[in-house]
């Protein structure tokens, strides 16, 4: 990740950036057969909602930001082996999948929430040098 990856307008705040993540799926295959499915869990940033104010640009603040899409990455990683353990067919994904989906992703975004918090938004650089 670099600050050519925030293209989006800065919007008006007192924040120095914003990064915009998501845990995002797509079923890769359904056999029609079987009804066997398979899902791919991926953490996306997208380019064009990020945006970093240029008087802030500097490496902890680029650190900061990285660090919110590494929690996002290793949060798609935990989503994708609950979805293969537990969404095997097109009928388990129909009953189970937007449960499985909410519960993590409600756990990401807590654990977003609490990464602001303890790095002070990332402005305590002893504990964003800890993370």
């Amino acid at each position: 990740m670099s600050f050519d990856d925030f293209i989006g307008e800065p919007e008006i705040s007192s924040a120095a950036a914003a990064s915009a993540i998501n845990i995002e799926y797509e079923i890769i295959s359904q056999s029609i057969w079987t009804g066997k499915i398979k899902i791919k869990i991926k953490a996306n940033f997208n380019k064009e909602k990020s945006w970093a104010k240029p008087e802030f640009k500097n490496l902890q603040l680029l650190a900061h930001e990285q660090g919110h899409f590494d929690i996002a990455q290793i949060f798609a990683i935990y989503m994708q082996r609950k979805v293969n353990n537990e969404i095997k067919t097109s009928q388990d994904f129909h009953k189970k999948f937007q449960i499985v989906y909410d519960q993590i992703y409600n756990e990401y975004f807590e654990f977003q929430n609490k990464y602001e918090i303890d790095t002070n938004r990332g402005s305590d650089v002893p504990k964003q040098d800890m993370i």
